[in-house]
């Protein structure tokens, strides 16, 4: 029944409390039709863009594939974090729920230099997970400059983020002001580890869309041509 469709409400049912009583009654009906649409959407989480949706963000290494390819595959052999020669990949605590022990970068604590070579890429390579694939971009996630920040933005002459930066092209300094192009970045952190402002003014955003493993040719299929 409709609001508009019940007996008009005299003064004696005011005063008895029935005008509240049917008030909370219409608002509590609104609030469950309204949390039954937002919890609509975690009701199945088969589909992988739903789990997807659901994993955290985590800094991964260069080249890594997508979460939830890393998190199944990752053997946890720690090829990687030997392999690296500044000690940037850390484990994941157990915070991470199934992604714990994986490997993780923490660019605030200690950015990735981007070794030319990427023996992270090559030691996992040789473990045969390949979870960290050479076929893929070493994009793991991209600079954010926090203007209030910035000594910069603050009238003060520096570019140290652009100093530090090891991939050419990534950050630059326009008209006295540091610019980043996302496109280049790589989220290896060296800039937010120079910058020294008192309250870092950079940011490194980890990328939540990375791609899926590659797929490998077989050699055992026939030659179409």
């Amino acid at each position: 029944m409709n609001v508009t469709d019940e007996p008009p409400i005299s003064r004696r049912d005011l005063l008895r409390g029935r005008f509240f009583r049917k008030l909370t009654g219409h608002v509590s009906e609104a609030v469950g039709r309204r949390l039954d649409i937002a919890a609509e959407p975690f009701r199945d989480l088969s589909t992988p863009a739903r789990t997807q949706a659901m994993l955290p963000v985590l800094h991964r290494p260069p080249c890594a594939v997508d979460e939830i390819t890393f998190t199944a595959q990752c053997t946890r052999c720690d090829a990687c974090v030997r392999a690296c020669p500044v000690d940037a990949i850390v484990h994941a605590d157990a915070l991470f729920g199934k992604a714990a022990g994986t490997p993780i970068i923490e660019p605030r604590s200690k950015a990735c230099v981007m070794c030319e070579d990427l023996p992270c890429v090559a030691a996992c390579v040789a473990e045969g997970t390949s979870v960290l694939n050479p076929k893929l971009a070493p994009k793991m996630g991209t600079a954010r400059i926090i203007k209030p920040s910035c000594l910069a933005y603050r009238g003060q002459a520096c570019d140290a983020c652009v100093r530090a930066c090891p991939v050419e092209g990534a950050i630059e300094i326009r008209r006295g002001l540091p610019v980043v192009h996302e496109d280049a970045c790589t989220g290896c952190g060296m800039c937010q580890q120079a910058c020294p402002a008192p309250r870092k003014a950079v940011a490194i955003i980890a990328t939540s869309e990375r791609p899926a493993m590659p797929e490998t040719p077989n050699d055992d299929q026939p030659n179409q041509e």
